[in-house]
């Protein structure tokens, strides 16, 4: 990572820097790094619905308290280093992605289309399905368990 430079997390990461769980080490040292440098975290317009549903779902299947879950929520919705990427480009770059590398969900496409509008030099996941799909084609594209 280069000091200023644009960076995309994914879903999965944040949940894992908000809650812990298996990955949640890596995605504190992510974020360490992210903070040292200097960077900005562009993240796709939704992504805070996105993050919340998870929270919410954590909640019901008992794998955090509802208080844990808030604090999380508050912690991410202080995160200062994030910038919300929208406009009418972003939906259609994300369909664009989504059917040329054959992705099942638009979610991961949105995440995709975010990194190459904002020119981030990496997009983070822990989502190993997609990286394994995506080998070779988007070489911006990281694994955090290899963080």
């Amino acid at each position: 990572m280069s000091t200023g430079q644009a960076v995309c997390l994914d879903s999965s990461v944040l949940v894992k820097l908000l809650v812990h769980e298996r990955g949640s080490e890596a995605a504190a040292r992510l974020m360490e790094k992210i903070l040292e440098e200097k960077r900005v975290v562009y993240l796709p317009s939704f992504a805070w619905a996105e993050v919340g549903s998870v929270l919410r779902q954590k909640v019901l299947r008992n794998e955090v308290r509802p208080e844990e879950a808030e604090e999380a929520w508050g912690e991410f919705r202080r995160l200062g280093v994030i910038k919300w990427l929208d406009g009418q480009d972003v939906p259609d770059l994300a369909w664009r992605i989504a059917v040329e590398e054959n992705l099942p969900t638009i979610y991961d496409a949105a995440y995709l289309a975010v990194a190459e509008k904002a020119q981030a030099h990496e997009l983070w996941t822990a989502d190993e399905r997609l990286t394994r799909t995506l080998a070779g084609r988007k070489a911006y594209v990281r694994l955090l368990s290899h963080m």
